[in-house]
């Protein structure tokens, strides 16, 4: 049985706010969804079929830094926070280990994005 459900959301509905506590990550299956800034409500980024998105704040276990918006009807694949966790445990130490500092950098570079 997989760890994700398939969930569908209306045009223009969100999927979560800026700010909300961060407890399920995306992947696009169908639609377009897409980031808003915190800051300006403006769109920063545009995802479709394949893409994930909302996993950065799920695994630093904390708040959402994006608003995300079906653009279209939506069809995305859901997994929780623990569904994650239970994927990760089932890795190898070492791709734990590596996955995270992946993170870290993604996390940093997020970071010094929407300081510009």
């Amino acid at each position: 049985m997989s760890a994700f459900t398939e969930v569908s959301f209306a045009a223009g509905a969100h999927l979560f706010e800026a700010g909300q506590r961060a407890d399920k990550l995306y992947i696009v299956k169908q639609g377009c969804v897409e980031l808003l800034d915190s800051r300006t409500a403006q769109v920063f980024a545009s995802l479709s079929a394949g893409q994930p998105f909302g996993e950065q704040a799920v695994l630093a276990g904390g708040v959402r830094s994006a608003t995300a918006r079906a653009k279209e009807a939506t069809v995305c694949l859901e997994l929780t926070a623990t569904g994650l966790q239970q994927i990760l445990q089932k890795e190898s130490k070492l791709s734990r280990i590596v996955f995270r500092a992946l993170l870290l950098q993604l996390s940093m570079a997020n970071r010094l994005r929407h300081k510009a």
